[in-house]
């Protein structure tokens, strides 16, 4: 039994250490994670919060306590925890109870809950009166690393001898976590001068980049061709699950220098405005046989005026070594800086076609460069005649000073009040003159003043003369005032007679009610016997209400009405 239990000694301290050995690479396996925000709440009982596949009700909290006495507070601090339960694609897979500051993470390390925030042991939350308790949690992803290769080169090399191809490779993580053992590889045709094609890194964090400069040699050939440069990288995150990405760059290598032909474009360094520019163009064959129908086009640049006819365009055979070459001449007409476009070639080299293009020479054309503005004082005028001061302003935004002179011509029905339409004046380079005049217009029509003209030198006072025009301007009519309406007079409601239809019509004009059952019968004028002002108006008023002077109960005839007795009593008024 003793040797027994000596062996069983032995056996039980590998079983203790090997279950010490899990947890230890469990414990450094979760040191390792990285975490990605996805959501968060607070949640009471009950309550459920989801990211992603995973969700996670609140199912309890600490028990309630009694209060203190003469306190809102727990009797003793509470301990304060939570209750989840943590699903996955709705199938529940685990129940934890966590304290602030805790958290959960699958067994797959693919997400996390932790539990941000609960009541303070001392809170209210926890007493039995006023039980509320509630959880701030934070659900998160693992991160997880991400690849991006790029190569950074130019596109087309010239081979020869001395000529280098300077590659940059750049590794990037772009990912929400660390990539481990990482393995940079560089395959290429192209030899190797500096650098290499392998690489390795032990850790590469979140954001950060790596480069290595690659050096290459042009290879020896006698025709285009193209190179490819690849780049593989791969590594894995902290649970070893790979991650990899690749790029490719292609790159065109030509033959050497001495095979491929040249094209140069020069032109005068600086000129006057006064003055002429020589653009000369060659084209060198390098190669040691001929080049046919070569395709040779150039254009000219805004600013300038060609001299000749030529249309610019030229197909030429070029003999080995030999070179061909063509000047034309350019007369500026603007000042400023300008930058010639370049002179292209294209042409077949050994059943190949290839396009070249020229430098871009650059030239300053110094002189003067003058602005005309003509502005008027309003844009409307009054259509029996109106003033209208006008301003025409140079401006000189070139480079040197010249002899400006100013005409503006007045419309054909406008009258000159003031002021003069001619100017000549010594106009420096960023400076401005102007001339004022005012006119006066009797023209029932938009008056339109014409465009002023300035006249300068190409250089001070020499050279030929430039013309510069302002805009037009069109000054409309103003329209004339429009009346208000005029407000129809309100009748008095108080001279009014109201309508009975019960009535039979009066006739307006005769004076006695018609019957529209019968036909009408030769009225009879009654003529009220003048006495007073207020009997003729009585009069009238029975006249037209068909009254008549008798008050008999029998008679058909309505009677007669007094205006100040009648009329009031009709409206329940006493006179």
């Amino acid at each position: 039994m003793t040797e027994g239990r000596k062996i069983s000694r032995p056996i039980n301290w590998i079983i203790i250490f090997a279950v010490l050995l899990y947890f230890v690479s469990v414990a450094a396996a979760y040191d390792g994670l990285e975490w990605e925000n996805g959501t968060s709440g607070t949640l009471k009982r009950n309550e459920v919060i989801s990211f992603g596949d995973y969700s996670v009700k609140v199912t309890a909290f600490s028990a309630p306590v009694e209060s203190e006495k003469y306190k809102n507070i727990p009797i003793e601090p509470v301990e304060p925890f939570v209750e989840l339960n943590i699903s996955k694609n709705g199938s529940f897979i685990n129940k934890t109870f966590l304290a602030q500051g805790d958290s959960f993470i699958s067994a797959d390390s693919e997400f996390k809950v932790e539990v941000v925030q609960l009541p303070s042991g001392s809170s209210k939350d926890w007493l039995y009166e006023s039980y509320n308790p509630w959880t701030k949690l934070q659900l998160s992803k693992r991160g997880k690393p991400q690849l991006e290769l790029s190569i950074e080169t130019d596109d087309e090399y010239v081979s020869g001898p001395n000529a280098e191809i300077n590659a940059v490779i750049v590794l990037r993580n772009t990912g929400t976590a660390a990539i481990n053992n990482i393995d940079l590889d560089l395959g290429t045709e192209l030899p190797v001068l500096r650098g290499h094609l392998k690489y390795y890194y032990e850790t590469l964090m979140k954001g950060e980049e790596i480069s290595e400069a690659v050096t290459f040699s042009t290879p020896a050939i006698m025709e285009l061709k193209k190179f490819n440069i690849f780049v593989n990288s791969r590594g894995v995150d902290v649970k070893d699950v790979p991650y990899k990405a690749t790029q490719l760059k292609t790159i065109l290598i030509a033959p050497p220098l001495q095979q491929a032909p040249s094209l140069t474009k020069n032109t005068n360094a600086k000129a006057y405005l006064k003055d002429l520019i020589m653009v000369s163009i060659s084209f060198k064959n390098n190669a040691d046989y001929e080049l046919k129908n070569v395709s040779i086009v150039d254009t000219v640049p805004n600013g300038f005026k060609q001299l000749s006819n030529n249309t610019l365009r030229w197909v030429v055979n070029v003999g080995p070594n030999k070179e061909w070459y063509f000047r034309y001449l350019l007369k500026p007409t603007v000042a400023g800086d300008v930058k010639f476009p370049s002179t292209t070639a294209e042409f077949d080299m050994k059943n190949e076609y290839y396009m070249i293009q020229s430098n871009r020479p650059q030239t300053v054309i110094y002189g003067p460069r003058i602005e005309l503005i003509k502005q008027a004082d309003k844009t409307e005028i009054n259509p029996g005649g109106d003033e209208v001061t006008v301003r025409v302003i140079a401006k000189n935004s070139g480079t040197t000073p010249t002899m400006v002179t100013i005409k503006d011509d007045l419309p054909p029905d406008a009258t000159l009040i003031s002021g003069t339409t001619t100017l000549e004046e010594y106009l420096e380079a960023g400076k401005e003159l102007s001339l004022i005049y005012t006119l006066s217009s009797n023209s029932a029509e938009p008056l339109q003043l014409p465009s002023a003209k300035a006249e300068y030198f190409e250089l001070g006072s020499q050279g030929s003369k430039l013309t510069t025009m302002s805009e037009k301007l069109l000054l409309s009519i103003r329209p004339p005032p429009t009346p208000e309406p005029t407000q129809e007079p309100t009748p008095d409601p108080a001279f009014e007679i109201p309508f009975n239809s019960t009535e039979e019509p009066i006739d307006q004009q005769a004076g006695y009610a018609v019957n529209p059952g019968q036909e009408s019968e030769q009225p009879v004028i009654v003529e009220p016997t003048p006495t007073s002002t207020f009997d003729d108006a009585n009069s009238v008023l029975n006249l037209l209400m068909g009254c008549d002077n008798n008050n008999d109960s029998n008679s058909d005839v309505v009677s007669r009405i007094n205006m100040t007795t009648d009329v009031c009593a009709l409206v329940g008024n006493s006179p």
